[in-house]
């Protein structure tokens, strides 16, 4: 009987043949190997080739950056994943320029309470936070027989990459009767907590506003306003990125502006002839910027409370219809507004001239604005979330699903939406 071992079994590879090697064969070693299966047509064999690329250093981290212009998208994922934590000037080069957006997917939802609340990221890119007011509250009988009641609040803390929950703290925003918070907003920084609504006392009804330090997780202090009407109801409140200033916005078209390190009302800004819909602060270029339903969106000094500049488009007939929202860029000197005009618009504008760079037509009216820490992309939420390079106004990915508010987290990997009583966490899974 002839001696057929060492004839070439059924998953062997042959050095010559015409045929691609079978995926689960084996074929040249090292990083001859990986190159020859990298240049293949099959899509499975450049997948397969890049987990042994990634291992040759320079020359094989090239062919890595490479497969991010890949034909597949299953190959420009997954050079994406090995290439992302490679502190190379190349490659993290090569990452900037990828735009990992389009592949985002929701990788876990948590499920709120009522609809009422507020969401940030940590600094530290680990923890979620979120104030959810409760949806319950408490009332008790005093000795002159009125009633002193409160709202349950719940700060709660999530691990951003597993949605794994650290911790919930139940509080109480000290309403009288039964109102709840109105408006819940977090400092850019996940630091500061304010809460606006209103309290009764006795026939009285007041404007009610809390500070929570997120770091004692204890009431920092609270303010008590005007009492509460028509013409003193608040609109819309803002922080800024430090949660030292505190900028609130009426019916009556005024804003109030409250260091929050002095528990020093600074001044309040007869800011405009209607009622405030919102406010932006940026306290590195000192600025406050105010939009009302008397259509001019203006620009203030933090420091004096004075009028800057009021901004005008290019279209400015078109301009004059109602803004909606406001966001400044983390270094100040980018605005975005958006308007109820129809169709939509959101307008860039640049704060050192005061000048509009850019319009969008949007599908309707946008629920939110928010820049990445780094100012290199914001996102608005309208149809849908909509991701914009800022500086090439590109529309780099759209996810499914509105939000009334979005937190980016430092690294840009991961983006956190709530809409209704659900919070979405989207990132490359």
């Amino acid at each position: 009987m002839p001696d057929n071992t060492k004839q070439p079994g059924e998953y062997d590879a042959v050095l010559g043949g015409k045929n691609p090697p079978p995926a689960d064969g084996v074929v040249l070693g090292g990083l001859s190997g990986a190159k020859q299966r990298f240049a293949s047509s099959d899509e499975n064999y450049r997948f397969l080739a890049l987990s042994q690329l990634i291992n040759h250093r320079q020359e094989g981290w090239d062919l890595v950056i490479q497969a991010l212009k890949d034909p597949s998208k299953r190959v420009q994922l997954a050079a994406y994943k090995l290439l992302r934590d490679i502190s190379e000037l190349k490659v993290k080069q090569a990452i900037l320029e990828f735009n990992p957006y389009r592949f985002f997917e929701c990788v876990y939802t948590i499920e709120l309470n009522r609809n009422d609340a507020a969401i940030a990221i940590h600094p530290d890119g680990k923890t979620l936070v979120c104030c959810d007011a409760g949806g319950s509250s408490y009332e008790e009988s005093q000795a002159d027989a009125s009633l002193v009641g409160g709202t349950y609040l719940y700060l709660k803390k999530w691990d951003l990459n597993t949605g794994k929950s650290l911790r919930t703290i139940k509080k109480m925003f000290s309403t009288k009767m039964n109102d709840y918070p109105k408006h819940l907003t977090f400092s850019s920084d996940a630091q500061t907590l304010a809460i606006v609504g209103s309290q009764h006392d006795n026939t009285l009804k007041t404007v009610r506003t809390e500070i929570w330090n997120l770091n004692t997780e204890q009431l920092s202090h609270f303010i008590n306003g005007q009492p509460y009407g028509k013409r003193n109801t608040i609109t819309t409140i803002a922080l800024s990125s430090d949660g030292k200033i505190l900028a609130i916005g009426n019916s009556s078209g005024n804003i109030i502006i409250w260091n929050l390190e002095t528990k020093q009302n600074i001044y309040n800004i007869k800011g405009h002839l209607q009622s405030i819909n919102s406010v932006a602060v940026n306290t590195d270029t000192k600025i406050i910027a105010s939009a009302s339903y008397d259509k001019p969106i203006k620009i203030w000094d933090l420091r004096t409370g004075s009028e800057i500049y009021r901004l005008v488009g290019h279209d400015y007939y078109k301009y004059n219809s109602n803004a909606a929202l406001l966001a400044i860029s983390p270094n100040g000197q980018t605005l975005i507004s958006s308007d109820y005009h129809m169709p939509a618009l959101m307008r860039i504008w640049n704060l050192r001239f005061y000048q509009e760079i850019y319009a969008f037509i949007n599908n309707g009216p946008l629920r939110c604005l928010t820049f990445s820490a780094d100012g290199k992309i914001f996102v608005s939420c309208s149809g849908g979330i909509n991701i914009w390079h800022l500086q090439t106004q590109e529309l780099l990915a759209q996810l499914p699903y509105d939000a009334t508010s979005v937190a980016i987290s430092p690294d840009g990997q991961t983006i956190v939406s709530y809409v209704g009583k659900l919070i979405q966490v989207w990132r490359v899974p």
